[in-house]
C-alpha cells in the first residue's frame, strides 16, 4: 500500500495596520475588541495629519529681569496697554506679585498678597482687560488696574454694612426730641437725612460715629451736631436721641443706623460677568464655610472696578448674596452665550441679569447629576463648555440634553479615579490640556479630530497662553513647551491581532512607514489569551523580545514572537546629533508566518 505524503503549507500574512492618526489612546476599552490602529498606551506623542508625532519639549522661556525664582502662579494679562504678565512669585506667607510688559525685563507694577500652602490661584479680566483681579482662595482678593502702580483688595469687599431705618416722620414745627431705642455698636453709623417739603429745596443726608471708650462711654464722632437737621445726644448701648434744628418746620426727617462690621471673606472663584463681578465658595471670618453661597458685586461705572459687595446697603442694585437651590460646592463660573453657568461639584446652574433693579438676576437649576472638579475646571470651544467632573470629561451646550461625554470608553477612567484636573486650551494645536498642578503626567484632547494621548515633563503649577505659546510653569522656572522634543515618547499597544482567525502565528518583521531621525526601539510579547496581558516592557517576560531600529538607515525590523495576540510598545528616542527632530509613524506592515497550518 502506497502511503500518502503530508503536506505542510507555509503561509506568510503581510497585515498592513494603517491610518494611525485614528483612534488615538483608548485606556478604558478591553485591547483585545479594538482596532488595530487603536493604542492602549501613549506617552508624549500626537495624533496629528494622520501619522503619530513627537510632541514638542520645554525650554526657558519668560526670563525676567529682575531674576524670579519660587513661581507659584504666572498668567498673561491682555490689558489695553498691552501684553503683561502677571508672575505671582515667593517662599513662605507672603507672596510678591510683579507685572512686567510685554519685553519681559520691567517692573511695572508690584504688590503682595499673604498665602498658604492652601492657595489656589485664578484670575479673570474684567472692563476689556482694563482691570485684572487675582486671588488664591485664602485672603482677599485683590486688583491691578492697568494705569494703577500696585495691587489693592477690591473695594467694599470685606464690608456688610446693615442700614435700617429707625423712625421716619414729617417735624411739624415744634423741637420735640424722638428717643430711638435700638442697639448700638461702637463703630456703628447714624446717619439722619432731611428732605424739605419743598421740592426746590435741597435734600441733605448727615452722619455721626458712635465711638465707645473706656466705661463705656459713648461720644459722637466728630460731634453730635448735624448743620441746619439737628443734634444727636444721649448715645447709649440701647439707643440714642434726635432733635430737629429750629426753623426745619415741615422737613421730613429719616433716621437710620447703619452697623458696618468688617467681615473677613474669601472665596473660592471670582469671575467677570459683564459689568459686574460674581463670586462663589465663600469663607466667612475664617469659619464660617458658605460652599454654595454666590456673591455678586454692584454694577460697576464704565470704564471702573466694582466698589461695593453689600448685599444690604440701601441703592445697591446687584449686590446680593444667595444660597443656591443645590447646596453643592462651587467650584468654578463660566460665561456662555450671555448666560453665567456655576458650576458646583454636583449640580449646574444658570444666572442671568435681568435689567430689573428690584429683581436683578434669574437664577436656576440646569442638572443635579453633573458639576465641575476644581476651579480653572471649565473651558470653552465652538459655543459650548467642555468641563472635568469628579468623574468625567463633558460637553455642555446649555442644556441638560446637551450634555455628552468626550471621555467614555477612552480616558474617562482616569479622571473617575483622579479628581482636581485644570483646563488649559492651546488653540495652536486645536487642543485642551488637562492638569493636576505639581504632577507631570497631562492628557491632551485635540477637539477637532476627538482623540486622546498624553504628555509628561516637568510638573506644572500653571499652564498659561503667552502670544499663542503654551508655557508652562513649575517652582523654578516658566517654560514653553513648543521648543524641540520631548522624550521619551512612545506607543502601545496590548493583545493586538494581525490574523482574522485568531490562529498561533508568528511575527517575523515589522516594516515602519516612518519619517524623522532617531531610533524606534521596540520590544514585542506574544500571548494566546485575551486576557493574558502580558508587558512588552518587562524584561525576562516570556518571548519578549527587543529590537533598535534607525530611522535614517534602516528599512524593517527583524522580530520574533508567538501566539494570537501581539503586545508591543514602540519608543523614540532622539539622536544626540539631531535631538530637535521628532518623528512621524503613518503605518506598519506585520509580517507573520502562518508555518504550521494543514
Amino acid at each position: 500500500m502506497r502511503q500518502l505524503g503530508v503536506k505542510v503549507l507555509r503561509d506568510v500574512l503581510h497585515s498592513v495596520v494603517g491610518d494611525l492618526a485614528a483612534f488615538g489612546l483608548v485606556e478604558d476599552t478591553p485591547s483585545a475588541a479594538l482596532p488595530p490602529n487603536a493604542f492602549s498606551d501613549v506617552l508624549n506623542v500626537r495624533f496629528l495629519d494622520g501619522a503619530v508625532r513627537k510632541f514638542p519639549g520645554e525650554s526657558a522661556a519668560l526670563t525676567f529681569t529682575p531674576a524670579v525664582s519660587d513661581f507659584l502662579y504666572v498668567a498673561s494679562w491682555n490689558s489695553p496697554a498691552g501684553l503683561r504678565y502677571v508672575v505671582v512669585h515667593g517662599a513662605g506667607t507672603t507672596a510678591t506679585v510683579d507685572v512686567y510688559n510685554s519685553t519681559r525685563d520691567t517692573v511695572v507694577a508690584t504688590g503682595t498678597m499673604p498665602t498658604s500652602a492652601a492657595a489656589e490661584w485664578q484670575h479673570t479680566e474684567f472692563n476689556g482687560g482694563f482691570h485684572f483681579v487675582l486671588n488664591n482662595g485664602v485672603t482677599t482678593p485683590q486688583f491691578l488696574q492697568d494705569n494703577l502702580a500696585n495691587l489693592a483688595p477690591l473695594p467694599g469687599w470685606d464690608s456688610y454694612a446693615v442700614e435700617t431705618t429707625e423712625i421716619q416722620y414729617k417735624h411739624r414745627g415744634a423741637r420735640n426730641t424722638r428717643s430711638v431705642t435700638t442697639l448700638i455698636e461702637d463703630g456703628a453709623t447714624i446717619r439722619v437725612t432731611s428732605t424739605p417739603r419743598s421740592a426746590a429745596e435741597v435734600i441733605t443726608t448727615e452722619t455721626v460715629t458712635v465711638s465707645v471708650t473706656a466705661g463705656p462711654t459713648y461720644t459722637v464722632v466728630p460731634s453730635g451736631t448735624l448743620t441746619g437737621i439737628g443734634v444727636i445726644s444721649g448715645v447709649s448701648g440701647t439707643g440714642f436721641s434726635f432733635r430737629p434744628a429750629a426753623g426745619t418746620g415741615g422737613t421730613t426727617f429719616t433716621v437710620a443706623t447703619i452697623s458696618d462690621p468688617v467681615v473677613d471673606v474669601t472665596c473660592g472663584v471670582i469671575r467677570a460677568y459683564g459689568n459686574l463681578l460674581v463670586a462663589g465658595n465663600l469663607v466667612e471670618n475664617g469659619n464660617r464655610t458658605m460652599v454654595g453661597t454666590v456673591r455678586t458685586s454692584n454694577v460697576a461705572a464704565p470704564g471702573q472696578i466694582p466698589k461695593d459687595w453689600n448685599p444690604f446697603y440701601l441703592g445697591a442694585n446687584t449686590a446680593d448674596e444667595f444660597l443656591l437651590s443645590s447646596t453643592g460646592t462651587i467650584r468654578d463660573m463660566a460665561e456662555l452665550q450671555g448666560i453665567l453657568y456655576i458650576y458646583t461639584d454636583s449640580s449646574i446652574h444658570a444666572i442671568q441679569q435681568t435689567g430689573n433693579g428690584q429683581i436683578p438676576f434669574q437664577v436656576s437649576t440646569v442638572t443635579t447629576h453633573y458639576g465641575a472638579s476644581s476651579v480653572d475646571s471649565v473651558a470653552e470651544i465652538d459655543g459650548k463648555h467642555v468641563v472635568v467632573s469628579n468623574d468625567d470629561v463633558y460637553m455642555f451646550s446649555g442644556h441638560p440634553g446637551s450634555i455628552s461625554s468626550i471621555a467614555a470608553g477612552r480616558v474617562r477612567n482616569n479622571f473617575r479615579s483622579n479628581g482636581g484636573y485644570k483646563i488649559q486650551r492651546f488653540n495652536k494645536y486645536d487642543e485642551l490640556w488637562f492638569y493636576k498642578p505639581g504632577t507631570a503626567l497631562m492628557y491632551v484632547y485635540n477637539y477637532r479630530s476627538n482623540l486622546w494621548t498624553k504628555r509628561s515633563g516637568t510638573a506644572p503649577l500653571s499652564l498659561t497662553i503667552v502670544t499663542g505659546d503654551l508655557i508652562l510653569t513649575d517652582s523654578a522656572c516658566a517654560k514653553t513647551v513648543d521648543s524641540g522634543y520631548a522624550d521619551p515618547s512612545y506607543v502601545e499597544r496590548r493583545r493586538m491581532t494581525v490574523a482574522p482567525d485568531f490562529e498561533t502565528d508568528s511575527l517575523m518583521s515589522v516594516v515602519y512607514v516612518v519619517e524623522g531621525n532617531g531610533t524606534l526601539a521596540t520590544s514585542i510579547v506574544g500571548s494566546n489569551a485575551p486576557g493574558d496581558d502580558r508587558d512588552p516592557t518587562v524584561t525576562g517576560d516570556r518571548q519578549l523580545v527587543t529590537s533598535a531600529f534607525d530611522i535614517s538607515t534602516e528599512y524593517k525590523q527583524d522580530l520574533r514572537a508567538q501566539g494570537r495576540y501581539l503586545n508591543y510598545r514602540i519608543t523614540h528616542t532622539a539622536d544626540a546629533v539631531d535631538a530637535d527632530i521628532g518623528f512621524a509613524l503613518t503605518n506598519m506592515q506585520f509580517e507573520v508566518d502562518r508555518g504550521g497550518r494543514r
